[in-house]
């Protein structure tokens, strides 16, 4: 349960609050110091939270008495349960997306602006926006699969 806090706690808090106020607040190098040491805190804490939320969603699924085999999706529960888990497989997706394209991305831009070559503005408003719309996707995802989750609770 921490696992599932931590995670989806810290992707709307930054989300809704932390990166709309830096945007704000923030301008040019320090603002991008600020962004880049975030990114690097924060997304090796949610890979963690999300690797024990498979490991212990896994055994508590398959202890459930709902529970009757893998894509045996023949009452409320199951359903409920494999809805939740498109969601969150669409959520793993995006965060590999960022992980693996978005940030090296920034990142990159970020290096060429600090040794003072010349930097492309239009790719880095694309990998800030991309960056934007994963975040709000996760977050708006990281609801339903709370909707979701209730649902199976109920109906279990």
């Amino acid at each position: 349960m921490i696992a599932t806090v931590i995670w989806l706690g810290g992707l709307i808090s930054t989300t809704f609050i932390i990166l709309p106020f830096i945007q704000k607040k923030m301008a040019g190098e320090e603002k991008e110091k600020l962004l880049s040491s975030l990114q690097n805190y924060l997304n090796p804490v949610g890979w963690f939270c999300l690797f024990i939320l498979i490991g212990t969603g896994m055994f508590q699924m398959s202890a459930h008495p709902s529970y009757q085999g893998f894509l045996a999706i023949d009452n409320d529960w199951a359903v409920a349960l494999f809805i939740k888990h498109v969601f969150i497989v669409f959520m793993v997706i995006a965060m590999g997306y960022m992980t693996w394209f978005v940030l090296p991305g920034l990142k990159r831009i970020a290096l060429k602006q600090k040794l003072g070559k010349e930097i492309n503005h239009f790719e880095e408003l694309r990998y800030r926006n991309q960056e934007r719309l994963i975040l709000w996707t996760n977050s708006i995802l990281a609801i339903l699969v709370l909707i979701f989750t209730a649902w199976a609770r109920s109906v279990s």
